[in-house]
């Protein structure tokens, strides 16, 4: 999703309730707006105008495909809505890869009529997301677009937005409470209509965003958790975090691991205490302390703060 704003809702069908959130259609309201299961022509399918997120790895396609082969048969028809004489995808990416694979021309596919832009985004979201399989990464990214479609917001601006309740949870910044609280509000509604997910716990997952590239791929296809990935990222040497990862997929190493190593970093990195050269001399009229160093000022400042509590 562009950075943009999108303009506003306003059909009669539009998918805002009276509290400002999203009406997530259930499948049953999905298959009030179906006509009969039918084969479709695979070649007349096209993807869909919102960027959908489909992580996938060719061996689960192949996986896949062999099941279908062994079963003769595709269990679950893919969704689609018609677009003029073609048709557009919304649920099935997996399924049709893998009947492609197969050599199928025609799929079977649950067509929906009058189905809206927004409408269609929704379902193929509200199906991403509660897929169990679905990674911490494109799981999260549909939730803020989904939220993003509910406050008007672009992609980048409900980003912004989080991290506002971030700080704002930290006291790190001061806001309009009553403002602040109806956003809140707003966005835990929704949320919660997406498998009791929170605000909180999308806080939380807005480090997903600073992954570096490698990490990020291995948590896409399902080679280290979101916990290990939060670690990993704190690890600065590449061949170290390549190492890693590789360890972690194949079992050899846990979290634990991960975390002693960057114990054992930090404290090789950690500067030697430097011994300051000091001199005290008694007098009659009192005591004289000599440095003979060059203080920073934060050396200056601690010695300061100690003389300040004799």
């Amino acid at each position: 999703m562009g950075q943009n704003k999108k303009k506003k809702l306003t059909r009669a069908n539009s998918l805002k309730n009276e509290i400002g959130g999203l009406k997530v259609m259930t499948s049953s309201e999905v298959m009030e707006k179906k006509e009969l299961i039918q084969k479709i022509p695979i070649k007349d399918i096209a993807e869909p105008k919102v960027h959908d997120r489909k992580s996938y790895s060719k061996e689960e396609i192949s996986s896949l495909a062999k099941n279908i082969k062994a079963t003769k048969m595709l269990l679950q028809p893919i969704v689609v809505r018609k677009i003029g004489n073609k048709y557009e995808r919304i649920i099935g990416f997996r399924r049709i890869e893998a009947v492609k694979e197969l050599g199928w021309k025609e799929i079977p596919a649950i067509i929906l009529k009058d189905i809206s832009d927004e409408e269609a985004m929704l379902i193929m979201l509200s199906e991403n997301i509660q897929r169990e399989n679905l990674n911490v990464y494109d799981q999260t990214v549909g939730i803020l677009e989904y939220i993003g479609l509910a406050f008007d917001l672009s992609f980048e601006e409900v980003k912004k937005l989080l991290y506002h309740f971030r700080n704002v949870d930290s006291k790190t910044i001061t806001s309009d409470p009553e403002k602040s609280e109806m956003q809140r509000e707003k966005m835990e509604a929704i949320t919660q209509k997406l498998g009791n997910i929170s605000v909180a716990s999308l806080i939380n997952r807005l480090k997903v965003f600073s992954l570096k590239d490698v990490i990020l791929d291995a948590l896409k296809e399902g080679k280290v958790s979101y916990t290990a990935a939060v670690e990993l990222n704190k690890i600065s040497d590449m061949q170290k975090l390549k190492n890693f990862i590789g360890a972690l997929s194949s079992g050899q190493c846990s979290i634990k691991d991960i975390k002693s190593y960057l114990r054992e970093e930090k404290k090789r990195n950690r500067p030697a205490h430097k011994v300051i050269n000091y001199k005290v001399e008694r007098r009659d009229d009192g005591v004289t302390l000599s440095i003979n160093e060059k203080l920073n000022n934060a050396q200056l400042k601690k010695l300061e703060k100690f003389l300040a509590q004799l």
